[in-house]
C-alpha cells in the first residue's frame, strides 16, 4: 500500500478523515489491515493568518513545508483535508515533490455522477462567497448556491469558534440546521472538513457530500491500487 501524507490544517478535520480511512479499509478488507499514513501540522494560527488575508502564495509555500516534511518520511502522496486552502492547490500542485488529490475535483466529480444540478455550498466564509466551488461546478452544469449573508456568518462562527475548538453549542448546531432546511437544492456540500462533526443527510433531510469521508475514501482507493 502506498503511504498517505496529511496536511493537517484543521485537526478536527484531519483525524476525522485519518479515521475514516482506518475504519474504510476495516470495512473492505475485514482485517485491522490499513495503509500507512503519517500527520503533520503546523500551529493552526499561522493557517489561520494566511488564509484570512487571502495570503494563497504564502499559505501554498507553508503546506508545501509540510509536504516537504512528509516526503522526508516516507509519504507517496498527499491529501489536504480542509476545503479553503485549494484555493492555492494550483500553486501547491506545482511546488510539491509528491503527487497531491484535489479535494474540489474528487467533489465536484461525485456531484456530477450523482447528477446533482443544484447543490448548496456549505463552509468557511472564504470558501462560501470567494466562490470556491462555483466555477469547477459550473463547468459540470451544475449551479451553486451559497447561503446569505447572516447564514453564512453563524456558519463560520460554528467552525471557527465552536468546532475547531471542540466547543460545540448544540442551540448553534441546531439554529443553523433549521436556516439550511429552507433552500431548494439537491444536495449539500459539507465544503468543510469539520461539517460532518455536526451534521449529515439525517439532520439535514437532503443529501450531503461529506468532502472529509469522500477524501477518505479516494485516499484509501489511490492507496490501494496495484496493492496484492
Amino acid at each position: 500500500m502506498k503511504h498517505i501524507g496529511i496536511v493537517d490544517i484543521t485537526t478536527a478535520g484531519a483525524c476525522l478523515c485519518a479515521n475514516e480511512i482506518v475504519a474504510q479499509s476495516a470495512k473492505i478488507t475485514l482485517s485491522k489491515k490499513h495503509p500507512e499514513f503519517t500527520m503533520h501540522a503546523f500551529s493552526y494560527d499561522q493557517y489561520y493568518d494566511l488564509i484570512h488575508r487571502k495570503d494563497w502564495i504564502n499559505l501554498a509555500k507553508k503546506i508545501c513545508e509540510s509536504i516537504e516534511l512528509l516526503s522526508k518520511v516516507g509519504a507517496d502522496f498527499i491529501i489536504i483535508p480542509s476545503n479553503t486552502p485549494h484555493y492555492a492547490i494550483e500553486m501547491i500542485d506545482q511546488n510539491s515533490p509528491l503527487p497531491v488529490i484535489s479535494l474540489i475535483d474528487i467533489v465536484t466529480d461525485e456531484c456530477h455522477r450523482k447528477g446533482y444540478k443544484k447543490v448548496l455550498v456549505l463552509g468557511t466564509k472564504q470558501t462560501m462567497q470567494g466562490g470556491l466551488y462555483d466555477e469547477v461546478l459550473k463547468a459540470k452544469n451544475i449551479l451553486s448556491i451559497i447561503p446569505t449573508d447572516d447564514v453564512c456568518d453563524k456558519i463560520e462562527n460554528l467552525i471557527r469558534n465552536e468546532i475547531i475548538p471542540s466547543k460545540i453549542n448544540s442551540m448553534t448546531v441546531e439554529n443553523i440546521q433549521k436556516d439550511i432546511e429552507k433552500y431548494d437544492c439537491d444536495a449539500i456540500i459539507l465544503g468543510c472538513t469539520e461539517l460532518p462533526i455536526v451534521y449529515d443527510e439525517n439532520n439535514l433531510g437532503k443529501p450531503v457530500v461529506d468532502t472529509t469521508r469522500l477524501l477518505a475514501h479516494y485516499a484509501l482507493q489511490f492507496a490501494t491500487e496495484n496493492d496484492h
